[in-house]
This record gives C-alpha cells, sequence and structure tokens, in this order.
C-alpha cells in the first residue's frame, strides 16, 4: 500500500469512529479540515524518517512551496548541526515510540529553506495502518515565545542591576548618615548660633520692608491703583509667611534652651479671640470666611497670653492655609467644669491616615502638602506650648473636615 494513501486512510478510519456523533455530516470532510487548516505545523512520516504527508501551516513555517517536501526526510527541516543527532534519535524512537513531546528541558531548532533558523517545539505520536507505523509531529513556532522569555530575562537582570545599584547607594548613603550623626553636637552649635543671629539680623530687613510697603499704601490712598494695592498685598502677605516662619524657628529653639516661661495672667478669652482673628482675616483667601463664636457667660481664664495666642493663631492659619477658596473656617470657644475648651473646624484637604501618627512630630508635613509653603513647625510648637500648660489636643480628620479640639486649665496657676 502507498503510504500516502495508508496515512490518509487512517484519518477516514478516525472518521468512522465518531460518525455518529455528528448527526450525519461529513466526518471524514471535517478530519480533513482539522488536518489541513491547523494553526500549527502538522507532518507525518514513515519507518524511514521520510515525508509522506503534511498540512499547509508546515509550507508556510519553513518557507516551502507545495509538495517540495512529500518524499523528503524530516532532517530537511532541522539545522545542519542536528541533523545526524536526529537521525540516531528517530532510530531510537522508532524501536520504542511512545506518545511524547520532543526535547522536554531542551532548546529545539528548525531550518528554513532559505536556511534563517526558529525555535519550536514539537509533540510526536504514532499509528499503524494495516501494520506500517507512521509517526505524526505537531510543530509549534515559538518565536514570539522565545522573544518574550528573552525580554523577561533582560528585564529581570536590569531589575538585579538596579537592586544590586541601589544597594550600593543606601550603603553609601548610610555611611554617609553615620559620618553626618558624628557631626550633630558641632551642628547644633551652630544652628544656635544661626538663630541668634538671625533674630536681631533677619527682622530689620523684614520691618524695613514691612514700613516701606505700608508707606506706598499710604502715598497711593488718595490715587489708588489696583495693580499698586494688588502687589502692596502679595508683599504684605509674603512678609507675614516669613515673619511667621522666623518666629517658629526661633520659638522652638528658646523651647529648647529652656528660655520660655509660662506666665498664667487673668485675660478675656473673647476679646483675645477677636482681637487675633480681626489680624488673621488679612490671611483668608477669596471667599474664605473665619467664623468666631463663644459659648455661655463665662468668659475669664488665667493662662499665658502669648502662648494661648500662639496657639490659637496657628490652628487658625493651618486651618486657612489647608483650606481652598470659599470654604468655612469656624473657631469656638467654651468654658465648662473649669477647662476652656478650644475648637477649630475646617473644610480643607485634610489630613491622610498614614500621616495623623506623626503630625505633631518636629519638622513633619502631611504627604498632600508638599506643594503648600510651611515648616513643619507649627504643630509642635503647639503641642509644646499645651504641655507647658498643662493642655491637651485631639484631632479628628478626613477629606472635607478637619476639627482641632483644644482643652486647658481654666485657672493655671504660676
Amino acid at each position: 500500500m502507498n503510504p500516502a494513501n495508508a496515512a490518509h486512510e487512517y484519518l477516514a478510519s478516525m472518521a468512522q469512529g465518531i460518525g455518529e456523533t455528528l448527526g450525519g455530516v461529513d466526518v471524514a470532510r471535517v478530519c480533513e479540515l482539522l488536518f489541513t487548516t491547523a494553526a500549527e505545523g502538522l507532518v507525518v512520516v514513515d519507518g524511514t524518517g521520510m515525508i509522506r504527508m503534511h498540512n499547509p501551516r508546515l509550507n508556510s513555517m519553513f518557507g516551502y512551496a507545495e509538495g517540495e517536501l512529500i518524499g523528503a526526510t524530516i532532517e530537511a527541516l532541522l539545522p545542519d548541526a542536528a541533523r545526524a543527532r536526529h537521525a540516531q534519535h528517530r532510530e531510537v524512537y522508532d524501536k520504542r515510540p511512545v506518545q511524547r513531546s520532543m526535547g522536554i528541558g531542551m532548546d529545539l531548532w528548525g531550518k528554513r529553506k532559505d536556511g534563517s533558523i526558529l525555535p519550536v517545539e514539537v509533540s510526536l505520536n504514532h499509528f499503524t495502518v494495516d501494520g506500517v507505523r507512521f509517526v505524526m509531529g505537531l510543530v509549534t513556532d515559538i518565536t514570539l515565545r522565545r522573544q518574550a522569555e528573552e525580554e523577561l530575562k533582560r528585564t529581570n537582570q536590569e531589575l538585579e542591576d538596579r537592586v544590586e545599584q541601589r544597594t550600593a547607594e543606601l550603603r553609601e548613603a548610610e555611611h554617609n548618615v553615620r559620618e553626618a550623626l558624628e557631626t550633630e553636637k558641632e551642628l547644633h552649635a551652630l544652628k544656635s548660633r544661626f538663630v541668634a543671629m538671625a533674630s536681631h539680623e533677619f527682622r530689620t530687613p523684614l520691618s524695613t520692608i514691612m514700613s516701606s510697603v505700608d508707606l506706598i499704601a499710604r502715598y497711593t490712598e488718595d490715587h489708588p491703583n489696583e495693580k499698586v494695592e494688588k502687589h502692596v498685598t502679595r508683599i504684605r502677605g509674603k512678609v507675614r509667611e516669613m515673619t511667621a516662619m522666623l518666629n517658629e524657628f526661633l520659638s522652638l529653639e528658646k523651647i529648647d534652651q529652656g528660655q520660655v516661661v509660662c506666665t498664667p495672667i487673668e485675660l478675656d478669652i473673647v476679646h483675645l479671640t477677636i482681637e487675633m482673628i480681626e489680624e488673621l482675616r488679612s490671611l483668608a483667601k477669596p471667599g474664605q470666611t473665619i467664623d468666631y463664636d463663644h459659648e455661655g457667660v463665662e468668659r475669664t481664664v488665667t493662662l499665658d497670653r502669648q502662648m494661648l495666642s500662639n496657639v490659637i493663631t496657628n490652628l487658625v492659619t493651618n486651618a486657612v492655609k489647608y483650606s481652598p477658596e470659599g470654604k468655612r473656617v469656624e473657631l469656638c470657644t467654651v468654658i465648662a467644669k473649669g477647662r476652656l475648651i478650644v475648637t477649630v473646624k475646617d473644610e480643607g484637604i485634610g489630613i491622610p491616615l498614614e500621616d495623623q501618627q506623626h503630625l505633631f512630630e518636629r519638622f513633619f508635613r502631611g504627604s498632600n502638602a508638599t506643594t503648600i509653603q510651611g515648616t513643619g513647625l507649627g504643630l509642635n510648637l503647639v503641642n509644646r506650648y499645651l504641655e507647658m500648660m498643662g493642655g491637651t489636643i485631639h484631632f479628628s480628620s478626613a477629606p472635607g473636615c478637619t476639627v482641632f479640639t483644644v482643652e486647658l486649665p481654666q485657672q493655671l496657676t504660676p
């Protein structure tokens, strides 16, 4: 029997076994179409390794025209260096044929008609027709997969190189930190000298700038100029910001040096708060309002005036700073059961949950506030002042609503 006819009869025998399941469909034709339209290359060889059948995909994969491969040995599709070895493997397989994938754990390559090489996967199966054994191979072009694997290897290598580089950088950074710690005492002394100098040298030019701006505003009172007024207002605001930051540094240094002493005096909390709000309104953004309310008739407290002013000013300033235009800031005071309670509420950006545990640390700034000017000292100073006056501070925050609550003794004895 002609080997090619035997292979075709094998396909026909497959159809006979399943003919009834497809309801009268020409199953032989279906099997033929499965063979000819498969996305992988299919090839049938006889015991000598001669190609007896193959589908069109095998031709397109290896660059041959129809009929060119019939009668050639399967080694024609292999690189020259692999042909002799493959013939030996084929003889071994012919003696003990099993259904399996070729070259597990190995790189298999095919050779196109033009001599170019392509990576492949091959699965083998054997069948016998009228005593004649044939072997069918399923050939898959894995060029795209191999490219993806190479890209993955390259990416992994790049990642390893980056990790190694970052590790070296971290070691260097650690070394630099250790050196910095060794000079900490010297830097601390330098900082103290700088702050002492700043308290005298920085205030004078800031005061001069503010005085000059006030004079400019006065000179233009009779001839108002919108552009001049705009820039005068901007300069005043920036000078206030610089003065506030300078005061924060100076206050922190004085506290660290033990130069700040709590001096309680009797004062009217309502008068003090209204006086501060009048100054703070100039910091408000367009459309922002600062509303104040005092609950109850009791208004007298005995506390350190400057410390209490700093606490309220800082909280209201932060509420204005971290709230957008057109939003409301609410300040409320109440005296109850011998305690002064101050509440500041805003409708601002809020404090991220992961930042809240660090809020009162020195120089800490929230991750969502990096574009807003500030030193990260304000709340640390507030906490230090409250500790000196026997007070506490608590807060709750979410996007669109942050509330700080301060509690202090109504009567603080010297």
